[in-house]
């Protein structure tokens, strides 16, 4: 039996708001319009969108150098060219990977509501004695609406076949995974985008200027890199009955000095899931870095950081370098857009037509997006704001 590494990671959340349906048996029809994405060693990539193959139960993707399908049971696969990775994104399909086996009444947690009983990726006993190693990483978690994530959904799968023996999967290969579907078609929608909104002063080689003015081209000032170049600006304007659908859109509002050492300079404004940057004895003794990332939701227990709802629409900007960048928004150390595949599920199709021809190599499953700073998990990012509540430190030092 291969060793299989499983990993679940909080990025790119999902939200339902009424959660898997009652049958939650998932067959392959149920899968129509999901996104497969086959890498190979030679650098070459096969995107497929799912098919159902009758009424009832089968369903599949035919590409050039991979086949694949699923009734009921087994996914079998069968590829003709060395294959390194495969990228499964069932969002499109109302879907997701139930990766635990928790009950949903289990005292400790660890199911969403309405999920029951899953598992992870296992391969079927026949193909036991493949040699080497495979990863499976899930992402796009996901929860019900009015809860935090349990940790059990995701939207994607992608396993990886380069620590096999042959440095990828060549034939054929079947494995078990269990896959939920929602109970409400178009239930299943991102619930995260990581931007600054309009008005933000970001410094640049010309000053501080407002994030609205700035073009591809122009030059910003970065933590450990100097002044870079931006490759590209995307903005979104969120309306009033979007944000009254779905009020995880409302910005966090960060008050000026809220954070310690005189930062930000004025109010700053962003998205939920944006990321600033904690620096402070604290963080180190808890990561063993003297800075790391932390979602701005996570700060609004903080005095003077809250959740914004006095707005009746929101622009939001990403800010898009050749790399994952600390840059300065009022003068505070922050992120900038991280790079990696599931960043379609937060672009418009007009803006995701532009980001794919200036980083295609970003779109291949096997591309790992490398933050520039460590983003511990959900659980520590509570307990290192707790830290700094209960010790009555700021959360960032500007000189540790």
């Amino acid at each position: 039996m291969p060793d299989i590494d499983i990993v679940r990671l909080e990025t790119n959340p999902h939200e339902t708001v009424n959660g898997i349906r009652a049958d939650t048996t998932t067959r392959g029809v149920d899968l129509e319009g999901s996104q497969i994405t086959a890498t190979y060693a030679d650098g070459t990539t096969e995107t497929l969108i799912w098919q159902a193959f009758d009424p009832y139960t089968n369903g599949g993707v035919i590409g050039t150098d991979i086949n694949m399908s699923y009734g009921n049971s087994s996914h079998v696969l069968k590829t003709t060219k060395l294959l390194t990775s495969l990228r499964f994104d069932i969002q499109p399909a109302d879907s997701v990977f139930d990766t635990t086996v928790t009950e949903d009444d289990d005292p400790s947690g660890g199911s969403t509501p309405t999920s029951k009983i899953g598992f992870p990726f296992e391969v079927t006993p026949a193909y036991a004695d493949l040699p080497g190693d495979i990863s499976v990483t899930y992402s796009g978690i996901v929860n019900l609406a009015g809860s935090p994530p349990a940790g059990d959904l995701f939207t994607t799968m992608t396993i990886d076949f380069s620590d096999l023996d042959a440095g990828g999967l060549l034939g054929d290969l079947e494995w078990k995974t269990d896959i939920d579907t929602v109970k409400d078609a178009g239930d299943l929608k991102p619930s995260g985008v990581t931007c600054f909104t309009r008005g933000t002063m970001i410094t640049t080689d010309q000053g501080a200027l407002p994030i609205e003015t700035l073009k591809s081209g122009a030059y910003v000032l970065t933590q450990d890199n100097g002044f870079q170049e931006l490759k590209m600006v995307i903005s979104r304007t969120v309306g009033k009955k979007e944000l009254e659908k779905n009020p995880k859109l409302y910005p966090v509002r960060i008050t000026a000095k809220a954070l310690g050492s005189g930062v930000p300079a004025r109010d700053l404004v962003v998205s939920r899931q944006h990321r600033m940057v904690a620096q402070s004895t604290i963080v180190k003794r808890m990561f063993g870095s003297s800075s790391v990332l932390i979602a701005s939701i996570r700060l609004t227990r903080l005095p003077g950081i809250y959740v914004d709802t006095s707005f009746d629409s929101v622009e939001y900007f990403h800010l898009i370098f050749e790399n994952h960048e600390v840059i300065f928004a009022e003068a505070t150390p922050t992120e900038s857009f991280l790079i990696c595949p599931e960043a379609r599920n937060t672009l418009h199709p007009a803006a995701w037509a532009e980001f794919a021809t200036l980083f295609p190599d970003a779109l291949a499953a096997s591309h790992t997006a490398t933050p520039v700073r460590a983003i511990p998990n959900n659980i520590l990012q509570k307990r290192m704001v707790n830290r700094h509540i209960k010790n009555a430190k700021e959360l960032f030092c500007a000189k540790l």
